[in-house]
């Protein structure tokens, strides 16, 4: 029964996956016609040929990188953050990368084509797991040791906190919340000899009392929701774009324009309408497992 289900469920997650393809497609081809600025911030986590549903392929990344230097600016966090403060102009279309948790495969697979290039780029240690392995997806991966971060700290990456272990930090107590936050921060910067400036929520989960404890932690901004950026947007809930194996090349650069914002309303909508059919649940669980 349970393998019956989980079938079911990866096929209608494969089909909403081609009808998402297939939307955002139309909606990238209206895009291309606007002029509008477009400002993002993408988000990876490994660059490597395992099986999680999170990981890129290097070649693919490559792609990715090769079209990013070709169409737009590739800028810092600190360009993001000052532009979202109102505080310089950004080019109509300006990209920051940015990867989740600390993979060894980064430094491996990412850091060479960004040293090469010399594009700025974060990485979000989750401390705890420095030198260690951590399960993304079901798969277990090594992660970066304080040699490769340092060395990496040095040439053009900064190093941002995503925690000590990686919890929901709304499902713990603000005591434990203070540590994950404060003691990630202080770890890092006494490594790297550094200041930590950026943050970003574990699972992208977070709500108001949270985002005042980063606050109060000293980090100038935190990244956590989905979609494009604009002037006067909270510095401390700033979006990003995932990146994962289901995005196909069209999708990329769909996804890098305002056809993301028109998707969510879409989605949102669309979401709505499903939870309300006899087999909403089931959709919406598959949809979900698949990733957005």
């Amino acid at each position: 029964m349970l393998s019956n289900r989980r079938t079911s469920e990866k096929i209608i997650a494969d089909c909403l996956i081609l009808i998402r393809n297939l939307l955002y497609g139309a909606l990238y081809l209206i895009a291309k016609a606007t002029s509008r600025q477009e400002v993002s911030v993408l988000l990876y986590h490994s660059i490597g040929s395992n099986g999680s549903f999170y990981t890129v392929n290097p070649e693919q990344f490559k792609m990715q990188m090769d079209y990013l230097r070709k169409n737009y600016r590739i800028v810092s966090l600190e360009e993001i953050m000052n532009f979202v403060e109102a505080k310089n102009k950004l080019p109509m279309k300006s990209v920051a990368l940015t990867f989740d948790d600390g993979y060894y495969d980064n430094y491996i697979n990412a850091y060479p084509y960004l040293r090469k290039y010399g594009l700025p780029a974060t990485i979000f240690i989750t401390v705890g797991y420095v030198g260690k392995q951590m399960c993304l997806d079901g798969v277990l991966l090594r992660m970066l040791n304080w040699n490769e971060i340092k060395l990496m700290s040095s040439n053009k990456v900064d190093i941002g906190s995503h925690t000590i272990t990686h919890p929901e930090l709304h499902k713990i107590s603000s005591e434990d919340v203070i540590k994950e936050i404060v003691g990630s921060k202080r770890e890092i910067e006494e490594v790297i000899g550094k200041n930590v400036d950026y943050f970003a929520y574990p699972s992208s989960r977070f709500n108001k009392k949270i985002i005042n404890l980063v606050k109060s932690s000293g980090f100038r901004g935190a990244f956590g929701e989905s979609g494009l950026i604009k002037p006067g947007d909270n510095p401390f809930c700033v979006k990003r774009i995932s990146v994962d194996k289901s995005i196909n090349f069209w999708l990329f650069k769909a996804r890098l324009t305002v056809a993301t914002e028109w998707y969510k309303a879409v989605e949102k909508y669309l979401g709505i309408i499903l939870k309300k059919l006899l087999v909403g649940s089931l959709i919406v669980r598959a949809y979900n497992n698949a990733g957005k």
